[in-house]
């Protein structure tokens, strides 16, 4: 493929205000403690990897929304775009047709985007031209959750997200980020809350209380997690992945 026109002037996170967006490293910091324990552990495997990269490298965090979520975890330069001009982004561009060369970028992430996009194959086409050979990519799914936007279109399996990535990436994994019964944990939090605004009645802590048990229970049962199992649930998944050489 040919490089695509207009490859937008690259900031680092070593200079939050100086010329960058208004939303930056406080933005990510606050948002990492508000997130719950199975969401920061997804995202800890992402800084594990962004931790050793070195100053020259390039991170690009496609569909960021309103968090620069890793702007601020290392010595590399960071791109963040999504769709909309927001004032967290440093371009705005469809994830389908990037304005980036191609193996341009050392370490892709992209956050619950795709079930956002019309034609998930093309963003994934897309997101394997622009990364290097041998960069990563790291991207999450919901499995199972309300519909919680105007355009939210697919939810996703393991087996199936790996089926739709594996023939753009070596070294293909997908991980589950809350099993089987933390998952019916936040369905039920999510759902008894719903019911008892609408009844009028108090809360409480047993909403909240869903999740945790449901994580407990999970940690007992390798069956609860696994991407291969049937009858099996998963509040998020993580697919993980190697840039090819190649790649058409």
């Amino acid at each position: 493929m040919t490089p695509a026109p207009g490859r937008p002037r690259r900031r680092t996170s070593r200079r939050p205000g100086a010329d960058g967006p208004q939303a930056g490293a406080g933005t990510a910091a606050a948002n990492r403690r508000n997130d719950g324990p199975t969401i920061t552990a997804r995202d800890d495997v992402v800084r594990h990897h962004l931790a050793g990269l070195a100053p020259e490298a390039l991170v690009l965090e496609v569909g960021c929304a309103d968090v620069r979520r890793f702007a601020s975890d290392g010595p590399y330069g960071y791109l963040a775009t999504d769709l909309r001009p927001l004032a967290s982004v440093d371009f705005a561009a469809d994830a389908g047709r990037l304005p980036l060369a191609d193996d341009s970028v050392d370490a892709l992430v992209t956050l619950e985007m795709l079930e956002h996009v019309p034609d998930p194959g093309a963003v994934v086409r897309e997101l394997s031209r622009v990364l290097k050979p041998g960069g990563a990519i790291f991207l999450s799914v919901p499995s199972i959750a309300p519909r919680h936007d105007s355009h939210d279109y697919w939810r996703f399996t393991a087996q199936g997200l790996e089926h739709l990535c594996s023939p753009w990436f070596d070294e293909p994994e997908v991980r589950v980020f809350g099993g089987t019964f933390e998952a019916l944990g936040y369905l039920g939090a999510y759902y008894s809350r719903l019911a008892l605004h609408r009844l009028r009645i108090p809360v409480g802590q047993l909403p909240r209380a869903l999740p945790v048990l449901g994580a407990a229970i999970d940690r007992r049962s390798g069956w609860a997690t696994s991407t291969e199992a049937l009858h099996t649930l998963a509040f998020d998944l993580l697919f993980v992945g190697r840039g090819r050489a190649g790649t058409p």
